[in-house]
């Protein structure tokens, strides 16, 4: 499929504590609500050792193209080397589907070697500094149109970094920041705002 028509890549520095006054609207897929509106999943317990090892092999393979260089297929072959049942486990596999990756959860919930299926998502982060010079202002904007990626690690307000290819179009594996959790926050003369926009899934590989 294609997926994840982004800018250039994601700033990477410490983001500051965002306020969760204002939340993402998360949608619900056929299985049932996902995301920051739902009660938590009964995750089945897969073991750290699954995760480990859907993490170690999308970073193993940062900067290469795995199969046909679609987002769906890196998580494929991650949760198949780990053991863990796929997308192809839970419904037919189409170009356009929304798919499930395992057990949902919430993203308070969420843990590093978890899926995120994307549908219409995008985040713009702002920051404002005042100082003796004036006024700066820094603006940066990724989106995910129809995407899955792998969660690395989970870096708090509302912060996730995650393993992922083809995005932008055609780019291999990479790690990138995204955010789920909307607000502002001022720490000293900053002040961060993060809109976030679209609908996002959480799974919980589930074994074999």
């Amino acid at each position: 499929m294609g997926n994840g028509k982004a800018p250039a890549g994601i700033g990477l520095d410490t983001p500051e504590p965002i306020d969760e006054g204002t939340s993402a609207r998360i949608g619900s897929p056929t299985p049932g609500p996902i995301g920051l509106d739902a009660k938590s999943g009964s995750a089945k317990a897969t073991g750290a050792s699954m995760a480990d090892r859907i993490v170690s092999f999308a970073r193993r393979l940062r900067g290469a193209r795995v199969g046909d260089g679609e987002c769906y297929t890196l998580a494929d072959r991650a949760l198949h080397a780990a053991d863990a049942k796929t997308a192809r486990d839970y419904g037919s596999i189409t170009p356009d589907a929304d798919y499930v990756w395992g057990t949902s959860v919430n993203l308070a919930d969420l843990q590093r070697g978890d899926v995120i299926q994307f549908r219409g998502y995008s985040y713009e982060r702002v920051v404002v500094t005042h100082d003796d010079s004036g006024t700066t202002t820094e603006e940066h904007a990724e989106d995910r149109p129809h995407h899955t990626a792998i969660v690395q690690s989970v870096d708090g307000d509302g912060a996730v970094t995650v393993l992922e290819q083809n995005a932008p179009d055609g780019s291999p594996v990479t790690s990138a920041r995204l955010y789920f959790t909307a607000g502002t926050a001022t720490s000293g003369n900053r002040t961060t705002t993060i809109s976030v926009q679209g609908t996002f899934w959480f799974y919980r590989p589930d074994a074999r």
